[in-house]
Protein backbone atom coordinates (compact mmCIF):
# COMPACT_ATOMS: atom_id res chain seq x y z
CA UNK A 1 0.00 0.00 0.00
CA UNK A 2 1.33 3.42 -0.89
CA UNK A 3 2.15 5.77 2.01
CA UNK A 4 -0.24 8.47 0.74
CA UNK A 5 -3.15 6.01 0.63
CA UNK A 6 -2.33 4.67 4.08
CA UNK A 7 -2.14 8.21 5.47
CA UNK A 8 -5.48 9.17 3.94
CA UNK A 9 -7.11 6.03 5.36
CA UNK A 10 -5.79 6.90 8.80
CA UNK A 11 -6.92 10.51 8.60
CA UNK A 12 -10.37 9.99 7.13
CA UNK A 13 -11.50 6.67 8.62
CA UNK A 14 -13.42 7.24 11.85
CA UNK A 15 -12.22 5.22 14.80
CA UNK A 16 -14.83 3.31 16.72
CA UNK A 17 -14.47 2.01 20.23
CA UNK A 18 -16.66 -0.23 22.28
CA UNK A 19 -18.56 1.56 25.01
CA UNK A 20 -16.92 1.05 28.40
CA UNK A 21 -18.77 -1.18 30.81
CA UNK A 22 -18.44 -1.41 34.56
CA UNK A 23 -16.89 -4.50 36.08
CA UNK A 24 -18.51 -5.58 39.36
CA UNK A 25 -16.18 -5.41 42.37
CA UNK A 26 -17.06 -9.02 43.10
CA UNK A 27 -15.37 -10.00 39.81
CA UNK A 28 -12.02 -8.48 40.82
CA UNK A 29 -9.65 -9.66 43.56
CA UNK A 30 -6.47 -7.92 44.64
CA UNK A 31 -3.91 -10.62 45.34
CA UNK A 32 -0.62 -8.89 46.16
CA UNK A 33 1.26 -5.64 46.43
CA UNK A 34 0.53 -2.20 47.87
CA UNK A 35 -3.12 -2.23 46.82
CA UNK A 36 -3.74 -5.41 48.82
CA UNK A 37 -1.98 -3.82 51.79
CA UNK A 38 -4.18 -0.71 51.46
CA UNK A 39 -7.33 -2.84 51.20
CA UNK A 40 -6.38 -4.87 54.28
CA UNK A 41 -5.57 -1.69 56.21
CA UNK A 42 -8.96 -0.25 55.28
CA UNK A 43 -10.77 -3.46 56.26
CA UNK A 44 -8.93 -3.56 59.60
CA UNK A 45 -9.96 0.04 60.27
CA UNK A 46 -13.66 -0.34 59.41
CA UNK A 47 -13.91 -3.58 61.37
CA UNK A 48 -12.23 -1.96 64.39
CA UNK A 49 -15.06 0.55 64.69
CA UNK A 50 -17.58 -0.26 67.40
CA UNK A 51 -21.03 -0.77 65.86
CA UNK A 52 -22.71 0.04 69.17
CA UNK A 53 -21.05 3.46 69.30
CA UNK A 54 -21.96 4.10 65.67
CA UNK A 55 -25.59 3.19 66.39
CA UNK A 56 -25.81 5.15 69.66
CA UNK A 57 -26.98 8.49 68.19
CA UNK A 58 -29.70 6.80 66.13
CA UNK A 59 -30.93 4.80 69.09
CA UNK A 60 -30.96 7.87 71.34
CA UNK A 61 -32.99 9.85 68.81
CA UNK A 62 -35.43 6.96 68.41
CA UNK A 63 -35.90 6.60 72.19
CA UNK A 64 -34.17 3.22 72.28
CA UNK A 65 -31.82 2.53 75.19
CA UNK A 66 -28.15 2.27 74.33
CA UNK A 67 -25.19 1.21 76.45
CA UNK A 68 -22.61 2.88 74.22
CA UNK A 69 -21.53 6.49 73.94
CA UNK A 70 -21.28 8.29 70.63
CA UNK A 71 -17.88 8.61 69.05
CA UNK A 72 -16.40 12.06 69.84
CA UNK A 73 -15.95 15.13 67.63
CA UNK A 74 -18.47 15.24 64.76
CA UNK A 75 -20.38 12.37 66.28
CA UNK A 76 -21.28 14.28 69.44
CA UNK A 77 -21.41 17.95 68.42
CA UNK A 78 -24.47 18.30 66.24
CA UNK A 79 -23.54 16.00 63.38
CA UNK A 80 -23.96 12.85 65.45
CA UNK A 81 -24.86 9.93 63.28
CA UNK A 82 -23.20 11.53 60.26
CA UNK A 83 -20.80 8.65 59.79
CA UNK A 84 -23.53 5.96 59.72
CA UNK A 85 -24.25 6.12 55.99
CA UNK A 86 -20.56 6.32 55.13
CA UNK A 87 -19.96 3.27 57.29
CA UNK A 88 -22.68 1.25 55.55
CA UNK A 89 -21.19 2.18 52.17
CA UNK A 90 -17.71 1.22 53.31
CA UNK A 91 -18.93 -2.17 54.54
CA UNK A 92 -20.90 -2.86 51.35
CA UNK A 93 -17.99 -1.94 49.09
CA UNK A 94 -15.51 -3.91 51.21
CA UNK A 95 -17.73 -6.99 51.10
CA UNK A 96 -18.12 -6.66 47.32
CA UNK A 97 -14.35 -6.32 46.94
CA UNK A 98 -13.32 -9.12 49.31
CA UNK A 99 -16.25 -11.45 49.94
CA UNK A 100 -15.21 -11.46 53.61
CA UNK A 101 -17.95 -13.05 55.75
CA UNK A 102 -17.16 -10.99 58.85
CA UNK A 103 -17.73 -7.81 56.84
CA UNK A 104 -21.05 -9.17 55.56
CA UNK A 105 -22.09 -10.11 59.10
CA UNK A 106 -21.31 -6.58 60.30
CA UNK A 107 -23.20 -5.06 57.38
CA UNK A 108 -26.25 -7.23 58.03
CA UNK A 109 -26.15 -6.34 61.73
CA UNK A 110 -26.00 -2.61 61.01
CA UNK A 111 -28.88 -2.80 58.52
CA UNK A 112 -31.00 -4.81 60.97
CA UNK A 113 -30.34 -2.26 63.72
CA UNK A 114 -31.18 0.65 61.42
CA UNK A 115 -34.42 -1.15 60.57
CA UNK A 116 -35.24 -1.44 64.29
CA UNK A 117 -34.51 2.27 64.82
CA UNK A 118 -36.67 3.29 61.88
CA UNK A 119 -39.55 1.18 63.24
CA UNK A 120 -39.48 3.00 66.57
CA UNK A 121 -42.52 5.07 67.55
CA UNK A 122 -40.05 7.94 67.85
CA UNK A 123 -38.77 7.50 64.31
CA UNK A 124 -39.82 11.02 63.36
CA UNK A 125 -37.03 12.20 65.67
CA UNK A 126 -34.54 9.95 63.95
CA UNK A 127 -34.17 11.99 60.79
CA UNK A 128 -30.76 10.47 60.17
CA UNK A 129 -32.37 7.16 59.15
CA UNK A 130 -34.33 8.72 56.31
Amino acid sequence: MKPALLLSLCLFTPLTFAAPTAIPLSDVRITAGPFLHAQQTDMHYIMSMDPERLLAPYRKDAGIATTAENYPNWEDTGLDGHIGGHYLSALALMYAATGDKAVLDRLNYMVAEFRQVSASPWQWLSWRCA
